[in-house]
């Protein structure tokens, strides 16, 4: 949970607010700077922006660095939470005053789970974005996830920089390196999304009738009749050709079924939000289940886009989920009129600026 949060440079925004402990509204015209409230945030938990790819759009652009600030608690625990990011490209991270080696290590102590308009995107998007919602999920709930990913990593760009070389005489050994660590990364993911599969059918038979009955299918990134292995040999010569490897975890995937059939092809678009905002409720109690820290839900504009009782619903999976929520809206009374549970803490966000209402 955030008590503090102190924003400087983060686009238009220059900011310091005390955040309520369970629900906050921030309400304001477009353009006043409230998503860039949940940028900030998400910066500072995971140490990118959830709107850009690079630092320099999430910079005002007569600065040459944004800051993130907070007090985060978590049971009596209290930690200061610091990123600066710069055009440069250059990122200073701090956890009590303590310079991090790395960014995961404040993703440990902030999980956040994001909620914005863009949300259908895991449904219909590309997998990469699938990828992040599983290796995000695992990342909380396995704690030899992260080795066992950049183990991989780095053997899949070693093999593949051989084979884009044409040199070829250390393949075998790379080959068997991306098969050992990819069947340990597999296995990994498999675990967490059996967890994710059960959380996942409550939460979107709770939202709606209309999406219940789904079921996640989660596709390895080869044949999985036989071993990873076995699957790279038999790619060998299309690897040679084209420089690159086809087959492993980085080729996977999960499905969203209904009836048997890909939910991207038979459901309206207000369905697949639904389905894609289930989703992350699920991976935010698998989060809050078997991680040390409860996430903080960073909700950007989803209500204006569901009808009454889909907005009900939504605001009550996020009461009984319990842990800290930062909704964005124009109107003032949008959230309100949904949420049962603890009173909503409001701030007015005009021209960059956060005010506590």
């Amino acid at each position: 949970m955030i008590k503090q949060l102190a924003i400087e440079g983060v686009r238009n925004l220059d900011a310091s607010v005390s955040l309520g402990s369970s629900a906050n509204l921030l309400y304001g015209r477009n353009g006043s700077g409230k998503t860039s409230v949940l940028e900030a945030i998400h910066l500072l938990a995971v140490g990118r922006s959830f709107r850009a790819n690079s630092a320099k759009p999430v910079i005002g652009f007569d600065r040459d660095h944004c800051l993130v600030t907070a007090t985060v608690t978590e049971g009596n625990r209290n930690q200061q939470l610091g990123i600066q990011r710069s055009k440069d490209g250059s990122v200073i991270a701090r956890i009590n005053g303590e310079a991090v080696t790395s960014l995961a290590m404040l993703a440990e102590v902030l999980p956040v789970v994001v909620m914005d308009s863009g949300i259908v995107s895991l449904i219909d998007g590309q997998p990469e974005g699938r990828r992040r919602f599983i290796d995000a999920s695992v990342f909380h709930v396995e704690q030899s996830f992260l080795p066992a990913w950049r183990r991989f990593q780095r053997a899949l760009r070693q093999r593949n920089a051989g084979l884009r070389r044409g040199t070829l005489e250390g393949d075998e050994a790379w080959r068997r390196e991306v098969a050992s660590a990819g069947q340990k990364l597999t296995e990994m993911r498999s675990v967490a999304l059996d967890a994710l599969q059960a959380r996942f059918v409550a939460s979107a038979e709770a939202l709606s009738d209309d999406i219940a009955g789904m079921a996640l299918v989660f596709r390895a990134g080869w044949d999985k009749t036989v071993g990873l292995l076995e699957a790279l040999e038999r790619s060998l010569e299309s690897d040679r050709l084209q420089g690159f490897t086809h087959v492993g975890p980085h080729r996977a995937d999960i499905k969203l079924l209904i009836d048997g059939r890909p939910a991207a092809e038979v459901m309206s678009r207000g369905q697949l939000k639904l389905a894609a905002t289930a989703l992350k409720l699920a991976q935010g109690g698998l989060i809050a289940q078997q991680s040390r820290s409860t996430p903080v839900y960073l909700v950007d504009d989803l209500l204006a886009e569901l009808d009454s009782g889909h907005s009900r619903a939504v605001c009550d999976q996020l009461v009984a989920a319990g842990g800290q929520v930062v909704f964005t809206a124009v109107d003032r009374d949008e959230v309100p009129a949904f949420w049962s549970g603890s009173e909503l803490t409001l701030f007015h966000v005009e021209q960059g600026s956060v005010v506590s209402v």
